[in-house]
């Protein structure tokens, strides 16, 4: 960045645009590499088809260049020589910006997600959308001569709390690929048990957590019960291939994503239906129930019947307590829904959720999901200031939480609705909000 502030400083310009246009900009192979020279070539482009009046053509060519970049810097020097979203909103169509926003969001993602950044640096990464997974990076690591495993290994785990919340945030906001590059097979697992290398107890718990993270997320995303209850079930579990390790990794998951439980919990409450009140309650005391009776061995037929007590169920075994589960109501059956958000006060429910969550400081944590419901409720029929606000309160907590899920937002949303619902100081604030990618 002091280059870049240095070479539009040299060029007597107080912005990157003026830059872009000044016959000072150099496109020199000798004082910079050819890849950065490209970069910059494609960002004048930009500059050049946004100067003067602005044809359909020159629109149409700006939007298919941003969305055709797949490189983070390249795309942010074409919002700049554009002069951010504020820029793209004045010379595009706004609906233009929502394929420029989801690339956006997805070259972000690549670049910003620790498990991409992991095979990147073990394996060769050519397509995102069959990618390798993180499993795939240890089983390449095992193999590299002991004497530089311990190093790795360290680093690694040095990046646990932000490889798991980078992972919770992608399986929330329902990015597939992304949450299907952060699989551990169990059979890599088996491996690392057998092998024995450095820190092997802290690197087996970092990839049960890494699964159970996953699984545990992609289904709160979707207000999927049943299948999280299964996980209940592994706390107790004293069958092979369970071991302390794992449950103990369970039991650490489930407390470590309390949030995302509380935001689930906070939402239901406020948008769903009663049955689905009841589904998620009996949950969280069931869950509340397995985290505070953790047994410390197994088996421990107390500490089952307790949990099955919870869903008001009897059970003296593991294969009981999954039984009882089975016979749940149907409503367990599929995910739940927020219908509350569609009826004719569905923004004033969105407004009281955005509160609640913000109060709890959950609001970051909640699912991509509901975010986007109570966004479109909020934007439902005449738009007031206290909707702008809740708007912005979203969008403003998305991108501080995880950058790329601000411009995911605003793509599901459509610019076009947005551009039309705000107004004032509230449109000046999104358009700040989505103004300049980092």
């Amino acid at each position: 960045m002091q280059t870049v502030k240095h070479h539009v400083v040299n060029s007597e310009n107080t912005t990157i645009r003026g830059y872009f246009s000044s016959e000072a900009t150099q496109f020199d192979p000798g004082s910079d590499s050819l890849r950065e020279n490209i970069k910059k070539e494609k960002a004048k482009i930009i500059y050049d088809l946004a100067s003067g009046a602005t044809g359909d053509a020159e629109e149409d060519e700006i939007r298919d260049r941003i969305v055709a970049s797949e490189n983070s810097y390249e795309i942010i020097r074409m919002f700049g020589a554009i002069d951010g979203w504020p820029g793209l909103d004045d010379e595009l169509p706004e609906g233009h910006l929502d394929p420029i926003a989801a690339q956006l969001a997805q070259v972000l993602d690549q670049r910003d997600y620790p498990v991409y950044q992991l095979i990147r640096r073990y394996l060769t990464l050519l397509d995102y959308d069959n990618s390798p997974n993180l499993g795939d990076c240890i089983d390449k690591l095992l193999t590299w001569p002991k004497q530089f495993q311990a190093a790795e290994i360290d680093q690694i785990l040095g990046q646990k709390p932000e490889l798991l919340r980078r992972i919770a945030s992608a399986a929330m906001r329902q990015r597939v690929n992304m949450t299907g590059a952060a699989l551990v097979h169990p059979d890599v697992i088996q491996r690392v048990l057998g092998i024995a290398p450095h820190r092997r107890d802290d690197l087996v718990s970092l990839m049960h957590e890494v699964n159970y993270t996953t699984r545990i997320c992609h289904e709160l995303a979707r207000l999927n019960f049943q299948p999280l209850y299964a996980v209940l079930t592994d706390m107790v579990d004293p069958n092979p291939p369970m071991t302390n390790l794992q449950r103990v990794a369970c039991r650490d998951s489930c407390k470590r994503l309390h949030r995302e439980f509380a935001a689930a919990r906070d939402s239901v409450d406020v948008a769903g239906s009663n049955e689905a009140k009841a589904t998620i309650n009996r949950f969280m005391t069931t869950l509340k129930t397995a985290i505070d009776n953790f047994p410390t061995n197994v088996p421990s037929p107390g500490v089952v019947g307790q949990i099955a007590a919870a869903i008001g169920a009897a059970a003296a075994s593991v294969e009981d307590l999954r039984t009882a589960i089975l016979n749940l109501p149907d409503l367990l059956a599929g995910a739940l829904s927020l219908p509350k958000f569609l009826d004719s006060n569905g923004d004033d429910l969105a407004r009281a959720l955005v509160s609640k969550l913000q109060s709890q400081q959950t609001l970051a944590h909640t699912s991509w999901h509901v975010k986007i419901q109570m966004i479109n409720a909020l934007l439902s029929g005449s738009t007031d200031d206290d909707d702008e606000i809740a708007i912005n309160a979203v969008m403003r907590t998305a991108k501080a939480h995880d950058q790329a899920e601000v411009y995911q937002l605003a793509a599901a949303a459509t610019w076009e609705s947005l551009y039309t619902s705000m107004n004032g100081d509230e449109y000046d604030e999104l358009e700040n909000i989505l103004n300049m990618p980092i």
